[in-house]
């Protein structure tokens, strides 16, 4: 948890795997050696989450950092952590013949002053995941993008229409920038379409969007989504 006063890093590591092997050798990678170290390092909650909608096939891992010396340091930590080389060993060493990964993409987010923590749905009940990044045609757009969802009441109206918010990120490090990430949690598909349902035609969202600073034709160029299902490893 982050100290008071403090905003969570967000570590978002996007795992390119072939459907297969790979996609097996990732799970269980992710499930037996690097969950359960992040874990003795004091890292958990951590997500770990496979692409069904948006990208594919991609494993999109999350890790929450309470420090920049966390970022920094969590290569050399893991490795230093022998439990972890050798339940990791099989995807850590695997022959250059033999990758169990095509390619791995990390971007660093800070999380937003209005939603400064991760929040962990109940992950005792069924649960479907949405990844969005919003990309800005300019630094001075996007941080005002920011700026509506922060504290230009935005936030408020993903609560008022049933959203459960799992975090919001300001991308400092990563492809596509400038942009941020969100994560929305939902039960099921039916719930993230009356949610959505709701929110756009809520009338407080009719008024915020149509404030000449907000309107999206000025403060975003693209937007991308992800949907994902948690893997049996994950803890959000």
């Amino acid at each position: 948890m982050a100290a008071s006063g403090t905003r969570d890093l967000y570590e978002i590591r996007r795992y390119r795997v072939r459907i297969g092997a790979q996609r097996d050798a990732a799970r269980a990678y992710f499930g037996e050696a690097l969950v359960p170290a992040l874990g003795r390092l004091g890292l958990a909650p951590v997500g770990v989450f496979d692409a069904f909608v948006g990208e594919g096939p991609l494993s999109v891992v999350l890790i929450r950092h309470p420090s920049a010396d966390s970022v920094l340091t969590l290569g050399s930590r893991l490795l230093a952590d022998a439990a972890y080389r050798t339940a990791g060993a099989p995807f850590l060493t695997a022959p250059a013949e033999c990758p169990q990964f095509e390619r791995v993409e990390s971007s660093l987010l800070r999380a937003f002053e209005g939603f400064p923590t991760l929040v962990v749905p109940d992950t005792s009940a069924p649960r479907l995941f949405e990844l969005r990044r919003y990309e800005g045609p300019t630094d001075t757009a996007s941080l005002k993008k920011i700026e509506l969802f922060d504290t230009g009441g935005e936030l408020p109206i993903f609560k008022k229409v049933g959203f459960r918010p799992v975090f919001f990120g300001q991308t400092i490090v990563g492809a596509r920038m400038p942009n941020f990430e969100y994560m929305l949690a939902f039960s099921d598909m039916a719930e993230r379409e009356a949610a959505w349902g709701r929110f756009r035609t809520d009338p407080d969202w009719k008024v915020l969007s149509q404030q000449p600073d907000y309107q999206d034709a000025r403060i975003m160029s693209n937007n991308m989504t992800l949907l994902l299902t948690p893997q049996s490893s994950s803890q959000i």
